[in-house]
């Protein structure tokens, strides 16, 4: 799972990765401009959206099952 977010992550900032790289912003400037902050928003969403999805679908999936299941 780790591997799927770091991919997911790479591949949605590789554009901004791009732009600083080719504007050549020095390193300080990057980590404290706003873009980078609202990355690093978007990544912490998108690994608790992930995470919380397993045990949510988990949970739903086994009371639909106990539903069903004869007595």
């Amino acid at each position: 799972m780790v591997n799927t977010l770091v991919l997911a992550y790479a591949g949605a900032a590789l554009p901004l990765l791009i732009l600083f790289t080719q504007a050549g912003t020095p390193l300080g400037e990057v980590f404290n401009g706003e873009s980078v902050a609202t990355e690093l928003v978007r990544m912490l969403a998108g690994s608790i959206g992930l995470m919380a999805a397993v045990p949510i679908t988990t949970l739903l999936t086994a009371a639909l099952v106990s539903l069903d299941a004869p007595a």
